[in-house]
């Protein structure tokens, strides 16, 4: 709202109407939205707002936001060891930006990092891979990782192996909370595939 040239009390008025809120809790909360973005080196002018997308339906077969043992065996099974190296530099290098530089840096990096052309034989076997290298590289990375960073993450991989892949970064108003998944081709890979229903997209890298 605030992107779109709205002022801070027309936000807090059209949040704390919206979801019953005391305006007063609502103003404050914007003043650590917007104080903590400038900390982070992130303005207004650099945030994108795209169009949110409509969910598939959520169907029997899809994946629950947990997951069966056995599928999460699967999906852990068989990361290339060359991944997993990558991985853990990627969170290193990650880190450094992070604590440097910015936030918007880190975005920076993920949108330009290119997709390498090369035959992909099978797309969802490299997502399974890549995601299980990054899972093992977050367990051996001697930091906790963010969703942010094991998002660029995947992102970059995905793109080191030929497919296109981009990191949404996504915010649910009422409570504030930020998350970031990997979507290749619209199609939830890193996350539970009905992410989108809770967070609003606000950017693709």
């Amino acid at each position: 709202m605030l992107s779109r040239g709205m002022s801070e009390d027309q936000v807090v008025e059209k949040i704390s109407q919206r979801y019953g809120v005391d305006p007063s809790r609502v103003g404050e909360d914007l003043q650590t939205l917007i104080c903590r973005s400038a900390e982070l080196g992130l303005s207004l002018e650099s945030v994108s707002i795209v169009e949110p997308t409509v969910p598939e339906p959520f169907q029997d077969g899809d994946r629950s936001p947990i997951g069966s043992a056995q599928e999460q065996v699967t999906r852990m099974a068989g990361p290339r060891m060359l991944d997993i190296v990558k991985g853990i530099l990627g969170f290193a290098l990650f880190d450094i930006i992070l604590s440097c530089r910015s936030l918007e840096a880190l975005c920076s990096v993920v949108r330009s990092w290119p997709v390498r052309h090369r035959p992909v034989a099978s797309e969802s076997n490299v997502v399974d891979g890549v995601s299980g290298a990054v899972a093992r590289a977050a367990i051996w990375y001697p930091k906790k990782t963010l969703c942010l960073q094991r998002s660029a993450l995947t992102t970059c991989l995905l793109r080191d192996r030929g497919v296109c892949a981009n990191m949404i970064v996504g915010v649910r108003p009422m409570p504030f909370l930020a998350h970031a998944w990997v979507e290749v081709s619209g199609k939830v890979v890193s996350d539970f595939p009905r992410v989108k229903i809770f967070y609003q997209s606000l950017s693709s890298y």
